[in-house]
């Protein structure tokens, strides 16, 4: 599909003109149920226990989730596998950049200490990561123009810069790996060294469900799916019953198929509790025409992955600082499963499909 060119200053203007109507107009969205009032006013119901925003988990201690999200892009090419960080994740974000994906790991309910291999940010950063009121963005560059709308997202309170050239003490290289596929990071010295005074958490993405609660609305059994990313990429999920996940495998020239498990770096499989894919509009970067930039404001076809079911549904996102409304094809809200949530953002066009339950029990037997 040939990807529509796209400037610079229209996301710029978009942005803008969403921070004129101010961030405490967005409501973000909801998890859990509200306190509310009966209508003689002589009670009312107990409010929900708190949660981490995005995962819908409990927290024990509010205190714990008082601090900004941590965004840290990580490198998905061959020689970057096997990944650190990536399963302490609460939201992975897969899109494409050039010929591979990359992935948009997201932190805050837990801190990993060791995070990478760090890579540089794209033009699909700044609109992609926006709602997550005003996250620390771990990043290893970029050419000039990527730098520019990193720089003035910055300075519009849409970002907070905590790439390597911002404070270069909080990275190292793992002398084991080759450059530039040994940046490493770790997120609570991020936290340390970049967050401003007094940002609590960040808003919730995605509805969830309560704890154990089963999902009830409209869905087809689905042992795995398979989502093609185009140019050779493409990322199998399997669902895990003993793992309550869905096991994730990825073949390229360095994992057959025998080895395409995606482990971490301490050789666990990844195996979120949600995928979510969501298929968005690609343009053109104007910082490097090589390079395609996600459009992920607008609405689009979208499947959720939960529970061993999938519900084939839309996405909706009416701008850059709300988070992303999931419906079913009866237009009714989904609710995701508290825990981790890896998204997927292949391009319109590209084929998200069930597997068999034969394939899907083939790659099961090769889960790590």
């Amino acid at each position: 599909m040939r990807r529509r060119p796209v400037q610079v200053a229209a996301v710029a203007l978009v942005l803008a003109l969403v921070a004129a109507c101010g961030k405490a107009a967005e409501k973000p969205v909801e998890v859990g149920a509200s306190p509310t009032t009966r209508d003689d006013a002589t009670t009312t119901s107990k409010p929900a226990d708190p949660v981490f925003p995005l995962t819908g988990v409990p927290v024990g201690d509010p205190g714990l989730m008082q601090h900004p999200a941590v965004v840290v892009k990580i490198d998905n090419s061959p020689d970057a596998r096997p990944q650190w960080g990536i399963n302490q994740a609460d939201i992975v974000y897969e899109l494409l950049v050039e010929g591979i994906t990359r992935y948009g790991v997201v932190f805050h309910s837990n801190l990993a200490e060791k995070v990478g291999p760090v890579r540089s940010g794209r033009s699909s950063d700044i609109e992609l990561l926006a709602n997550l009121g005003g996250p620390l963005v771990s990043w290893s560059g970029g050419n000039p123009g990527v730098v520019n709308e990193v720089r003035t997202a910055v300075n519009n309170g849409f970002l907070v810069d905590a790439g390597h050239d911002a404070v270069p003490g909080e990275y190292h290289r793992d002398k084991a790996r080759r450059a530039p596929h040994n940046l490493y990071t770790n997120v609570a010295a991020l936290l340390s060294a970049a967050a401003p005074v007094g940002v609590g958490s960040p808003p919730a993405l995605f509805r969830y469900r309560a704890p154990f609660e089963p999902y009830v609305g409209g869905s087809l059994d689905a042992p795995g799916y398979s989502v093609d990313f185009g140019r050779g990429v493409r990322a199998e999920y399997v669902w895990d019953a003993e793992r309550a996940g869905w096991n994730r495998f990825q073949v390229d020239q360095s994992h057959p198929r025998g080895n395409s498990a995606a482990v971490d770096g301490d050789g666990v499989q990844v195996a979120p509790q949600n995928v979510v894919i969501m298929f968005l509009e690609y343009g053109q970067s104007p910082s490097d025409a090589r390079s395609p930039m996600a459009l992920s404001s607008g609405e689009g076809d979208a499947v959720v992955l939960t529970e061993g079911k999938a519900i084939v549904g839309r996405w909706m996102r009416p701008n850059a600082l709300s988070g992303w409304e999931l419906v079913d094809q009866g237009g009714n809200p989904i609710h995701l499963s508290p825990g981790r949530t890896w998204v997927a953002l292949p391009e319109v066009g590209s084929v998200a499909a069930p597997m068999t339950p034969e394939d899907a029990a083939a790659l099961l037997a090769e889960r790590r």
